[in-house]
Protein backbone atom coordinates (compact mmCIF):
# COMPACT_ATOMS: atom_id res chain seq x y z
CA UNK A 1 0.00 0.00 0.00
CA UNK A 2 1.22 3.52 -0.79
CA UNK A 3 2.11 5.57 2.29
CA UNK A 4 2.07 9.35 2.58
CA UNK A 5 2.83 11.78 5.39
CA UNK A 6 0.64 14.88 5.40
CA UNK A 7 1.88 18.28 6.50
CA UNK A 8 -0.21 20.72 8.51
CA UNK A 9 -1.46 23.05 5.80
CA UNK A 10 -2.34 20.23 3.44
CA UNK A 11 -4.45 18.49 6.10
CA UNK A 12 -6.11 21.71 7.29
CA UNK A 13 -6.92 22.79 3.74
CA UNK A 14 -8.26 19.34 2.86
CA UNK A 15 -10.58 19.22 5.86
CA UNK A 16 -11.73 22.81 5.27
CA UNK A 17 -12.14 22.17 1.52
CA UNK A 18 -9.87 25.16 0.92
CA UNK A 19 -9.12 25.77 -2.78
CA UNK A 20 -5.47 26.51 -1.90
CA UNK A 21 -4.93 22.74 -1.77
CA UNK A 22 -3.64 21.40 -5.07
CA UNK A 23 -5.79 19.00 -7.05
CA UNK A 24 -3.15 16.27 -6.77
CA UNK A 25 -2.92 16.64 -2.97
CA UNK A 26 -6.72 16.66 -2.61
CA UNK A 27 -7.08 13.54 -4.74
CA UNK A 28 -4.39 11.75 -2.74
CA UNK A 29 -6.16 12.56 0.53
CA UNK A 30 -9.52 11.47 -0.95
CA UNK A 31 -7.91 8.13 -1.83
CA UNK A 32 -7.12 7.69 1.87
CA UNK A 33 -10.78 8.31 2.74
CA UNK A 34 -11.54 5.33 0.49
CA UNK A 35 -8.77 3.29 2.19
CA UNK A 36 -6.83 2.99 -1.09
CA UNK A 37 -3.66 4.43 0.47
CA UNK A 38 -2.44 5.23 3.97
CA UNK A 39 -1.94 8.74 5.30
CA UNK A 40 0.31 9.19 8.31
CA UNK A 41 -0.32 12.21 10.50
CA UNK A 42 2.66 13.07 12.69
CA UNK A 43 1.74 14.23 16.20
CA UNK A 44 3.56 17.51 15.46
CA UNK A 45 0.95 18.15 12.74
CA UNK A 46 -1.80 17.73 15.33
CA UNK A 47 0.05 20.12 17.65
CA UNK A 48 0.35 22.70 14.86
CA UNK A 49 -3.33 22.32 13.98
CA UNK A 50 -4.26 22.86 17.62
CA UNK A 51 -2.05 25.94 17.75
CA UNK A 52 -3.50 27.56 14.63
CA UNK A 53 -7.02 26.51 15.56
CA UNK A 54 -6.74 28.17 18.97
CA UNK A 55 -5.60 31.37 17.27
CA UNK A 56 -8.50 31.19 14.80
CA UNK A 57 -6.12 31.05 11.84
CA UNK A 58 -7.93 28.09 10.32
CA UNK A 59 -11.55 27.17 9.82
CA UNK A 60 -10.91 23.67 11.12
CA UNK A 61 -11.27 22.99 14.84
CA UNK A 62 -9.05 20.29 16.37
CA UNK A 63 -12.10 18.29 17.50
CA UNK A 64 -13.27 18.19 13.87
CA UNK A 65 -9.82 17.05 12.73
CA UNK A 66 -9.82 14.19 15.23
CA UNK A 67 -13.40 13.24 14.35
CA UNK A 68 -12.71 13.11 10.63
CA UNK A 69 -9.44 11.26 11.04
CA UNK A 70 -11.02 8.61 13.24
CA UNK A 71 -14.20 8.27 11.16
CA UNK A 72 -12.75 5.84 8.68
CA UNK A 73 -10.41 5.66 5.79
CA UNK A 74 -6.72 5.07 6.17
CA UNK A 75 -5.50 7.92 8.34
CA UNK A 76 -3.10 7.02 11.15
CA UNK A 77 -1.59 9.27 13.78
CA UNK A 78 2.08 8.46 14.33
CA UNK A 79 4.09 9.57 17.36
CA UNK A 80 7.25 11.58 17.51
CA UNK A 81 9.33 8.88 19.18
CA UNK A 82 13.03 8.11 19.48
CA UNK A 83 13.51 6.43 16.05
CA UNK A 84 12.03 9.52 14.36
CA UNK A 85 14.06 11.80 16.62
CA UNK A 86 17.17 9.88 15.57
CA UNK A 87 16.33 10.48 11.88
CA UNK A 88 15.47 14.12 12.59
CA UNK A 89 18.81 14.98 14.17
CA UNK A 90 20.55 13.94 10.92
CA UNK A 91 18.52 16.33 8.74
CA UNK A 92 19.71 19.83 7.79
CA UNK A 93 19.57 22.23 10.72
CA UNK A 94 18.23 25.08 8.61
CA UNK A 95 14.78 23.43 8.52
CA UNK A 96 12.22 24.57 11.08
CA UNK A 97 11.81 21.97 13.82
CA UNK A 98 8.31 20.88 12.76
CA UNK A 99 9.45 20.45 9.15
CA UNK A 100 12.40 18.34 10.33
CA UNK A 101 10.01 16.10 12.27
CA UNK A 102 7.67 15.74 9.28
CA UNK A 103 10.58 14.94 6.94
CA UNK A 104 12.08 12.49 9.46
CA UNK A 105 8.70 10.76 9.80
CA UNK A 106 8.52 10.34 6.02
CA UNK A 107 12.09 9.05 5.90
CA UNK A 108 11.45 6.57 8.71
CA UNK A 109 8.31 5.13 7.08
CA UNK A 110 9.59 5.37 3.49
CA UNK A 111 6.69 7.69 2.70
CA UNK A 112 6.06 10.62 0.38
CA UNK A 113 5.14 13.95 1.98
CA UNK A 114 2.05 15.87 0.86
CA UNK A 115 3.34 19.43 1.06
CA UNK A 116 4.08 22.56 -0.89
CA UNK A 117 7.00 23.40 1.41
CA UNK A 118 10.06 23.96 -0.78
CA UNK A 119 12.55 23.10 1.97
CA UNK A 120 10.95 19.72 2.69
CA UNK A 121 11.00 19.03 -1.07
CA UNK A 122 14.81 19.26 -0.96
CA UNK A 123 15.05 16.53 1.70
CA UNK A 124 12.44 13.83 0.94
CA UNK A 125 10.08 12.81 -1.84
CA UNK A 126 6.99 15.03 -1.98
CA UNK A 127 3.85 15.66 -3.99
CA UNK A 128 1.73 18.75 -4.37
Amino acid sequence: MEIYVVDTHALAWFLARNPSLSKRAAETLRRAEKAEIEILIPTIVLAELLYISERKKTLVEIAEVLRQVSSGGSFRIVPFDFPIFDKMKRLPRNLEIHDRIIAATADFYGATVITRDTQIKQIVKTIW
